[in-house]
């Protein structure tokens, strides 16, 4: 059963109840009043402003990780379909620098950080 917020016409308290979707709306739990209204909750309301965020930002990671491989090539492509689809100006701006450089003679060299070997006690 979901949470419904209230609010009471007479002595304006606004107050949650857990109620059936089909139940009557209940009275106000401090002066006992029926008139109540029902309040749209915070979470009936979709953000679409977070929404784009979150978005935009999985892209911007995803593009830093080609990056960080050294895919500079993955990275250009990923961010053209990326701007067709999800226009933004940080996605825009770094897609245009990209196209601007250029990858480093003989390829990236990609180094490991740290070598783990096993030795046989024996």
């Amino acid at each position: 059963m979901p949470i419904y917020e209230f609010y009471c016409e007479n002595c304006g308290h606004i107050f949650e109840i857990l109620l059936s979707p089909q139940a009557e709306f209940p009275p106000c739990p401090l002066c006992n009043s029926q008139e109540v209204t029902k309040v749209p909750s915070i979470f009936a309301f979709q953000d679409k402003s977070a929404r784009r965020a979150e978005r935009e930002r999985a892209i911007l990671k995803r593009a830093s990780d080609y990056l960080k491989d050294g895919k500079l090539k993955d990275a250009k492509n990923f961010l053209e379909k990326a701007k067709m689809y999800h226009p933004t100006d940080n996605i825009k701006r770094l897609s245009e620098t990209l196209h601007k450089v250029k990858p480093p003679s003989g390829g990236f060299l990609i180094k490991p950080e740290v070598v783990i070997t096993k030795q046989n006690k024996g």
